[in-house]
């Protein structure tokens, strides 16, 4: 007997093989770049009433559903395909009167959500608030939230502020039962801990420098999440832990990363890549750079795919959004961003992949755009 989930694998599967040529479609866009011989990169929605956060964490159902948060409006949006072209063009409010919902996950058939202090379960139409007392207020908000093969839900907490002792509760990551019960701690030593992810069993968070370490390179981090782990913030940075805030904490004791992004990119959002749709992103981790502030040399601003060895641990990245296309060679991601070729001077904010493959990215200015075969 083929389940539901089959039938709807199928019906997805035969769409997207039933897609015109790229250059053929309504919502078609250039730029940002893409390798036009393996995407093809179409904008699925515009709305930019809400302004640079309009639309921020993505979470994808198992029916091809996407959520997205609105954090400043306290909202939660159910995207739907109105004319039926396979893609979804209308934005309606699912979920109101939350606390600044910043991190989002799908898992059997509910939506957590997390933002503030509270962690939320939405199901069958019904909300309910799971965890009220996380820590939180100023600073960084309340980011990264996945489910693990465990059935335990993670959920990270910012830290409250760039360089300083933190906040007990603050700079971590924590676990719970499904239900919000049973609180665990789980790691500590993080400043912007935006992002959590389960990638070939294990669990992954990015982490960002302080604001006045710009000069020093690559110390923007992806890191591997083990019980009781310190990543070293506030008393050091990067995969060498340079000691930074003095104090009693000995540096090389805390965890480093497994693998650093250029100091500023920031990075934001990760998903897993598991299909085989594109083979060039399969089993990769997918991580978005949200991208400098305030700063004139840009870094960041893109989507890229983290490369795995049979390991499973990183050895470098390719440029997905912006990339080189097939005519075009020897730009750098900056370069690109300076000619207008990439996302700047918007941020790009989330990711998702969909059931069949397509991979989802929000974008600041009330943008989602789609990766989706060339045909």
């Amino acid at each position: 007997m083929i389940s539901i989930i089959s039938l709807l694998m199928l019906t997805l599967t035969a769409a997207a093989q039933d897609l015109p040529p790229c250059f053929e479609r309504e919502r078609f866009i250039d730029p940002p770049w893409v390798n036009g011989l393996l995407f093809c990169l179409e904008q699925v929605i515009h709305d930019d009433s809400a302004g640079e956060m309009g639309f921020t964490a993505l979470a994808m159902g198992d029916d091809g559903t996407l959520y997205v948060a609105r954090p400043l409006q306290g909202q939660i949006m159910r995207l739907v395909d109105v004319n039926g072209d396979g893609l979804p063009d209308e934005a309606q409010i699912e979920i109101e009167d939350l606390t600044l919902p910043n991190a989002l996950t799908w898992h059997e058939g509910v939506l957590y959500i997390a933002g503030g202090a509270s962690v939320y379960r939405w199901q069958a139409g019904e909300l309910e608030t799971l965890v009220d007392d996380l820590p939180a207020g100023a600073g960084f908000w309340t980011g990264g939230l996945a489910i693990g093969t465990d059935e335990r839900l993670y959920v990270a907490s910012g830290a409250n502020c760039d360089f300083c002792i933190p906040e007990a509760g603050r700079g971590v990551i924590y676990s719970f039962a499904l239900d919000g019960s049973d609180r665990q701690f789980v790691a500590e030593g993080l400043r912007q801990p935006a992002a959590l992810t389960f990638h070939q069993g294990k669990l992954w968070v990015v982490d960002s420098a302080r604001t006045a370490l710009f000069n020093t390179p690559d110390l923007d981090e992806l890191n591997y999440v083990t019980p009781g782990a310190h990543f070293g913030w506030p008393y050091c940075a990067g995969a060498n832990n340079i000691p930074d805030l003095p104090g009693e904490f000995d540096c090389t004791q805390a965890t480093p990363p497994v693998f650093t992004f250029p100091t500023g990119s920031n990075p934001l959002a990760l998903a897993a890549y598991p299909h085989a749709l594109f083979p060039s992103l399969q089993n990769h981790l997918l991580v978005i750079l949200g991208g400098t502030s305030s700063q004139v040399d840009l870094r960041g601003f893109g989507l890229v795919a983290v490369n795995m060895d049979e390991g499973g641990q990183p050895t470098g990245y390719d440029l997905v959004i912006p990339a080189e296309t097939y005519n075009v060679q020897g730009f750098t991601l900056k370069e690109m961003n300076y000619r207008t070729s990439g996302f700047w001077p918007r941020h790009p904010f989330g990711v998702a992949v969909s059931p069949q493959g397509w991979v989802y990215v929000s974008v600041g200015g009330g943008r989602i755009l789609v990766l989706r075969p060339v045909a």
